[in-house]
């Protein structure tokens, strides 16, 4: 089990460890790569939609219509199972909340501009800043080889898109800012999940994204289609899905090594761009795959916490 959180403040100091049932889950390595592949597979379905409306909504109104469509329905679940909404460490599910905003905004920012492949393949340095602020944060103690074969999936992931508007681009450094304020927010996920449930995670992330994100929707609203409408409504509920995922998997494994899981949306997002957007790849493309595979792979079965049996 990796030692407490270091911080100072209340929110962040060491938490007792609940029943499964209440936060925290046993670890299960395999479950956590499948839960977190998933998480991958409708993270690259939302991006997607929102891609699709982007000829009419703004970025921010995407940010709107994600958080206030995966929170209603999340909602009406939470009172069905007797949820409580409140939870015991509520400005770290603020602060969580605030760095998922600021997070998400960047991402949809990026997808509205560049290749979807692009953006993912961006995205996926998040690892690498996760596994150093889990060190940081969670005293989590990963293994050489992790970060050796974190750097194989990140050079498979280059490979397959080679961003063609330059990392110098604004759009491309908005999809970095992107994947540095992602590890924050999975961090700050693993040491939840410790205390909190699953759907009170994703709902407080929600909650705060729509009502940071109302006030910029309001003062600049960008009329939408029916087509639009359905497509970012689409987008929130799929974002619901993803998230539930993705939590779960980090209950399940320490922050490092679930978040290398999530290199699975690349080749993911290759396929997407294929059938919806007829991208063709080419041999290099293909090359940076089998790395992402091969080392996710070697991830999955051989993998351990550093200390862990």
């Amino acid at each position: 089990m990796p030692t407490p959180l270091n911080s100072s403040t209340d929110e962040v100091k060491s938490a007792p460890v609940v029943p499964i049932s209440g936060g925290v889950a046993q670890e299960n390595i395999s479950l956590s790569a499948v839960f977190m592949v998933l998480g991958a597979g409708f993270f690259v379905a939302l991006a997607a939609l929102v891609k699709a409306a982007s000829d009419e909504a703004a970025p921010m109104q995407a940010v709107f219509y994600r958080s206030v469509f995966s929170a209603l329905p999340l909602l009406g679940i939470m009172r069905m199972q007797r949820v409580s909404v409140v939870g015991t460490r509520m400005k770290l599910l603020v602060v969580r909340g605030v760095l998922g905003f600021l997070a998400l905004f960047c991402y949809l920012w990026a997808v509205s501009h560049i290749p979807l492949a692009d953006v993912l393949a961006l995205q996926q340095t998040n690892p690498v800043f996760v596994a150093f602020l889990a060190v940081w944060l969670l005293g989590e103690r990963p293994r050489r080889s992790h970060y050796l074969l974190a750097g194989v999936c990140l050079i498979g992931a280059w490979l397959v898109v080679r961003p063609t508007r330059g990392v110098a681009s604004l759009d491309s450094l908005m999809a970095l800012i992107s994947a540095l304020f992602s590890s924050g927010a999975y961090v700050t996920v693993r040491a939840l999940t410790r205390t909190e449930t699953t759907q009170r995670i994703v709902l407080w992330f929600s909650l705060v994204a729509a009502a940071l994100s109302l006030p910029f929707v309001a003062a600049d609203w960008h009329p939408l289609s029916l087509r639009s409408h359905g497509l970012l409504v689409g987008a929130g509920l799929l974002a619901l899905l993803a998230q539930s995922f993705m939590t779960a998997s980090y209950r399940r494994a320490p922050a490092h090594l679930a978040s290398a899981f999530s290199y699975a949306s690349v080749p993911l997002a290759y396929l997407a761009g294929l059938i919806f957007w007829n991208e063709r790849p080419d041999s290099l493309s293909h090359l940076g795959i089998t790395l992402i595979v091969a080392a996710g792979i070697v991830l999955v079965v051989r993998m351990r916490p550093s200390g862990s049996t």
